[in-house]
């Protein structure tokens, strides 16, 4: 399974589905009192620049982020919309207190244009003269400590290595996957693993464990109505045009839809989802590969053939939020451009399992309302030889082999266990973790908004000490 990572500037904000999340109250439970959503409230509000958004007390007008509806709202996610409503789902603000029901979805865009961390946070700083010095094709080596101290980074560009010295702290934004490594190969981590690749042990510490990510699995549907994104609307001179010359039409538009559902399937009367319900304006994805012209092979056959089809229809992508299962982040070798072994340990949990059969039943729930049905010619059934179809062995089949990552691994260095509660390294002086690799829980949804606001907050306690 292929698990994408943003090496770029701006990291995962550069290349994933732009959605806009905080989470869920409750999530943020076993962070400890510093961490609660009530206290990081004011720092998702200092962050974010709502364009679109009825005003209220969970939305500022006054950040660098944008955040928006995305685009007017698509006849499918008035749909969808309305099918969940059929279903008894109230209709909510998702990115509030109160997280269970439907809600519009709230993307980082505006103009038709993705806004990162670097196009929102970074490019202002560098515009504006502050002291911020920036390397591309730059890969983080190793972190060097005087005793227990850390005192410089070493990082190779372009084959040369260079070693930058902190006065004051260094701290790792790598995200749950490489921030581990980073500090494996610099000797922070458990003693047993550094042994076995000669690394002097700095700090002995459960580096790399306690790795959440969780699953997806796309449900799809096909439609005799034309309502979606498809290879040849995609890929018109029309299109191309309008986005050239005016940031409009179809590449200005994210292919989610913008209705987004919350759910307790367990209905065990917690305020915290377990699943998480959104919906793709296609039946297929296109790859950006062949759109631009460069021949590529799908390596999902199944989704190949239908994109191939050029079908109208959509996808409910139904996510796992808080999976059960647990993983671990483990060195490779010690090679800086050797990718680490990630063991995520997927479905190892029944319940996970359990919870994924539950979200596709409720996704063959809204299918079937008046409001989406419309819509729908046949649903895409997925190949499995072993079992009856629509089964409870069919789904669970069907996950083991099609669910994949939902893009959010987090937990690899967390709160209490890696980092104190300030998310200073323990054991360490002068260094910082601020990335989702110190979620000490999963997030409900996307949690964008979640590492926007302790980042905010993180920079307000350095300030009362600096």
């Amino acid at each position: 399974m292929t698990m994408p990572l943003g090496k770029v500037l701006g990291g995962s904000s550069s290349i994933g589905d732009m959605i806009y999340g905080r989470g869920n109250v409750a999530d943020f439970a076993s962070w400890g009192a510093s961490w609660s959503w009530e206290n990081l409230l004011p720092y998702f509000l200092k962050t974010e620049r709502a364009l679109d958004i009825d005003s209220s007390q969970y939305h500022s007008t006054e950040g660098n982020l944008p955040v928006s509806r995305g685009e007017k709202e698509c006849e499918l996610s008035s749909a969808f919309s309305e099918a969940a409503q059929e279903l008894g789902l109230k209709h909510v603000d998702y990115t509030a207190k109160e997280q269970l029901g439907v809600s519009q979805s709230l993307f980082t865009m505006m103009g038709g244009e993705r806004w990162s961390a670097a196009r929102s946070f970074l490019e202002p700083a560098l515009n504006r003269r502050y002291k911020v010095h920036m390397t591309t094709s730059s890969v983080a080596s190793k972190i060097l400590f005087s005793g227990n101290r850390a005192i410089q980074v070493v990082f190779n560009q372009d084959g040369v290595n260079v070693a930058v010295r902190a006065r004051k702290e260094i701290i790792l934004t790598g995200g749950a996957i490489e921030t581990p490594k980073l500090l494996m190969l610099s000797g922070i981590g458990p003693a047993d693993e550094l042994e076995k690749f000669k690394v002097p042990v700095v700090v002995d510490l459960p580096v790399g464990k306690g790795l959440k990510d969780p699953l997806k699995l796309w449900l799809r549907y096909k439609s005799d109505k034309e309502i979606s994104v498809t290879r040849d609307k995609l890929t018109s001179a029309k299109s191309f045009l309008e986005y050239y010359f005016s940031k409009t039409g179809i590449w200005s538009e994210t292919l989610q839809s913008q209705t987004t559902v919350f759910l307790n399937t367990k209905n065990d009367g917690s305020s915290r989802p377990d699943v998480n319900i959104n919906m793709l304006r296609a039946v297929a994805l296109p790859n950006q590969a062949e759109i631009l012209g460069v021949k590529y092979e799908l390596e999902d056959k199944f989704n190949a053939e239908l994109y191939d089809s050029n079908s109208e229809g959509f996808t409910f992508v139904a996510s796992l939020l808080h999976p059960a299962s647990e993983g671990q982040v483990r060195l490779r070798s010690t090679g800086i451009h050797d990718p680490p072994l990630i063991d995520p340990q997927y479905l190892t949990r029944e319940e996970d399992i359990d919870t994924l059969v539950a979200a596709v039943k409720y996704v063959q729930k809204l299918a079937s309302t008046s409001a989406l049905s419309p819509y729908i010619r046949e649903a895409v059934a997925y190949p499995d030889g072993q079992h009856a179809p629509n089964t409870d062995e069919y789904w669970r089949s069907v996950i083991r082999h099609y669910a994949f990552t939902a893009g959010h691994p987090s937990g690899t260095c967390s709160i209490g266990k890696v980092v104190n509660d300030d998310l200073t390294v323990k054991g360490a002086e002068g260094l910082r973790i601020v990335d989702s690799s110190v979620f000490p829980s999963t997030v409900s949804g996307d949690y964008t908004g979640v590492l926007y606001g302790i980042a905010e907050k993180v920079v307000e306690e350095m300030k009362k000490t600096d």
